[in-house]
């Protein structure tokens, strides 16, 4: 049996909601692999070279007896517009690759992508009540592509079942 932590950092509390249900629905179609999921929300995306969160990253691996992989998880937000998002988008991409990381973007947001539109102030509540059942109505191919600028659409099934072999 295969023992995998996955270790995803995120923007904020309700991404890391969202994520922790996707992977225990991944988790019953991967039985041979023992599944550990670790959220470690850093309060925005341009904290990625905040050393409290790499702090964060290195006491979750050496808990886990197994492998453990990391996903830096983002919100593209305006990066068709703002040539400042655009350019983050790139240094945190750059780190991501340095740190031998994962790089996963939702365009715009994960409630973008996943149908679950939120008021801003009841983001967390609304990630809370996200089901299965709204999951599966997601266009699966919406999540599995490569290029940022497609609004609606992530690369996080592309990442999770071509570099860490998880069965979609």
């Amino acid at each position: 049996m295969r023992y995998l932590q996955i270790i995803v950092l995120c923007e904020g509390e309700s991404d890391a909601i969202y994520l922790d249900r996707i992977f225990k629905i991944l988790k019953e179609k991967n039985s041979d692999i023992n599944l550990k999921f670790t959220a470690i929300p850093t309060k925005g995306k341009a904290n990625f070279e905040n050393k409290k969160y790499l702090d964060k990253v290195k006491n979750a691996k050496l808990k886990f007896q197994g492998e453990s992989q990391v996903l830096y998880v983002v919100d593209t937000d305006d990066i068709d517009t703002s040539k400042e998002d655009s350019e983050l988008l790139k240094r945190i991409n750059r780190y991501v690759i340095d740190q031998n990381w994962h790089f996963v973007f939702f365009n715009r947001d994960i409630e973008d992508v996943l149908n679950k539109k939120a008021n801003r102030k009841k983001k967390t509540n609304e990630a809370r009540s996200y089901s299965e059942k709204k999951f599966n109505e997601v266009d699966k191919n919406n999540l599995k592509v490569k290029n940022y600028f497609t609004r609606g659409t992530s690369n996080l099934f592309s990442v999770i079942s071509k570099e860490l072999g998880i069965k979609i």
